[in-house]
């Protein structure tokens, strides 16, 4: 997976219909909320086998941290 890759998923997970930049902060996605975190720590289970803790939400501000916590750069 790529980051472009990366991105597409993370956008249909969120059930967001707008593309998704890695600049967007987190905090300012409306689809950004405990529910998406779940799904989002699932994903990574699943895809990188990570294992996402609170912390690791807490250190993340933008998408590209996400990104980062995967592994992956900017597409």
């Amino acid at each position: 997976m790529d980051g472009a890759d990366f991105l597409t998923e993370l956008q249909d997970l969120l059930q967001r219909d707008e593309a998704l930049t890695p600049d967007m902060p987190l905090r300012d996605l409306p689809e950004w909320d405990s529910m998406s975190m779940m799904a989002v720590a699932g994903f990574f289970d699943q895809r990188f086998g990570l294992t996402l803790n609170f912390g690791d939400f807490e250190s993340c501000v933008t998408v590209e941290d996400l990104m980062r916590k995967a592994g992956l750069g900017r597409p």
